[in-house]
């Protein structure tokens, strides 16, 4: 018995989603019907009552269909305000809505392009990944070198906001900005001479790994090289960093010895909150969904340094207790990433100057 009523119930509200469709579809074919033979009198109200009766939800195609008839009828009973508004219901109803020059009547493609129809700006999402390595320029030390320091890249994270803004209505060039937790590794590595005679016989071994996390704010325009499917770019701009914090784990192993001395020390102190880059880059963009999906490499390259000779010698944890100086250097990176941003749009009818 309860298998027979859930049974009635599933046809019931069935039965109630087909009545809502089919009453919305026969609302298109008769105003479909009313349009050709000519009584445009009569479409106003057909359509009005279809498209705000609670009880038929019309599908989306369903709502531009009896939109675009809406406006074909005030268009030749020459009521051009309600053609205006109803042109603009219709462009908000589907954003995605493209005239056919080759069958749709010449009033209604002139009507339609007195509005604005492509997106205004994307927003989204960015994650990636960044190599980065020091641009050293000058050497300090704290201790007798038996090697110059060497710096080697490694990987860390990036991920945050994006935001497109395309400049003209063909896309080709676009304003590109994103705001970003952009953390920042390298690796370091010096050897100190401990012998008495200065033949380097007896050394320390300084490995460390530096993490920087910063704030970034890229800002880039990017310029399109081929309308294409996957529409390759090219870009080039400025980015603006602000430093949360920096330290260095590092260890020290000793000649002759098997003891390790490790440590964790804070550089904070040391480092210039602010960081100005050059960047350029390449990518690709293909449309996936409602907005598109970025895909882009770029380089990055220091033009301030992030320390000073000042605060070479500040952190005496590090220059005592492990025989550190703080080179000065700037930071360059090469980073990837990929991005996915919808397209926001908000049509509005374009003003006419007067000439």
């Amino acid at each position: 018995m309860k298998k027979l009523y859930l049974v009635i119930l599933i046809s019931i509200a069935a039965s109630g989603a087909y009545a809502q469709n089919s009453s919305c579809a026969q609302a298109v074919r008769l105003a479909q019907s009313v349009y050709d033979q000519g009584r445009l009198h009569e479409l106003e109200d057909i359509i009005n009552k279809a498209l705000n009766n609670p009880n038929a939800l019309c599908e989306q195609s369903e709502k531009v269909s009896l939109l675009k008839l809406l406006t074909l009828t005030y268009i030749y009973l020459e009521e051009p305000e309600k053609a205006d508004a109803t042109m603009l219901k219709l462009l908000q109803t589907d954003n995605y809505f493209q005239i056919n020059p080759a069958v749709d009547p010449a009033e209604f493609v002139a009507l339609y392009n007195t509005f604005r129809t492509n997106e205004i700006y994307r927003i989204g999402a960015t994650l990636g990944v960044n190599a980065t390595q020091p641009n050293v320029t000058n050497t300090v030390s704290a201790v007798e070198l038996a090697e110059g320091s060497k710096y080697r890249y490694a990987i860390a994270i990036l991920f945050g906001a994006s935001v497109d803004v395309p400049l003209d209505p063909t896309d080709k060039l676009t304003l590109h900005g994103e705001l970003l937790y952009s953390q920042k590794k390298f690796n370091l590595e010096l050897i100190t001479d401990r012998s008495l005679a200065g033949d380097g016989s007896i050394t320390n071994q300084f490995q460390g790994v530096e993490t920087q996390n910063w704030i970034s704010l890229p800002l880039s325009m990017e310029y399109k090289l081929a309308e294409k499917k996957f529409n390759p770019f090219v870009s080039g701009g400025v980015v603006v960093d602000y430093l949360l914090n920096s330290k260095i784990k590092s260890e020290v192993l000793r000649t002759n010895t098997t003891s390790i001395q490790e440590a964790t020390f804070n550089l904070n102190p040391q480092r210039v909150k602010t960081n100005i880059s050059l960047q350029a880059g390449a990518g690709v963009k293909f449309q996936m969904g409602g907005g598109y999906f970025i895909a882009r490499v770029w380089y990055t390259h220091g033009l301030t340094n992030v320390n000073s000779l000042e605060t070479s010698y500040a952190n005496e944890q590090a220059t005592w207790g492990q025989g550190y100086a703080d080179p000065v250097y700037k930071i360059s990176s090469l980073s990837l990433s990929g991005s996915y941003v919808i397209n926001m749009f908000n049509p509005k009818k374009r003003t006419i100057k007067a000439k």
